[in-house]
């Protein structure tokens, strides 16, 4: 049964719809996609960096790891020593760095928010690695 509005009345008058006529059937529209972030110019550099760091890091770290095993006992202590430090330092670097990259892409986009709060983060990693070596 469907409802129908009698012209004059203001009340709605149950009609039966004809067999023979089709019925129309609401549809929904579909529902908007979900917008994407948008990406920025320097991903490429950010990923590469990123990658270039962890892979230099962890064959810095490989390397001492075959020296130290190859070598007769304390001949190269101090080139593994090295390496294992230089492996260290890439890998607690590389976040650092991307942090900068991302701040100043970001801040010339006009993300002053996102520059700011990169520049706080390495300052007071700056401030921690100053009173960190003085101690």
């Amino acid at each position: 049964m469907a409802e129908r509005v009698e012209e004059g009345r203001g009340e709605p008058v149950a009609v039966a719809a004809p067999a023979n006529r089709p019925v129309a059937i609401a549809i929904a529209a579909p529902a908007p996609a979900i917008p994407r972030a948008r990406p920025i110019q320097g991903e490429r550099l950010i990923a590469t960096m990123l990658r270039v760091g962890g892979l230099a890091g962890g064959a810095c770290f490989a390397l001492s790891i075959v020296l130290h095993v190859a070598s007769a006992p304390h001949r190269l202590d101090v080139p593994v020593d090295l390496l294992r430090k230089a492996g260290a330092s890439l890998l607690i670097v590389t976040p650092v760095a991307r942090l900068g990259i991302a701040g100043a892409l970001l801040g010339s986009k006009g993300e002053w928010r996102y520059l700011a709060y990169a520049a706080a983060i390495i300052a007071l990693l700056g401030v921690a690695l100053g009173a960190g070596l003085n101690a």
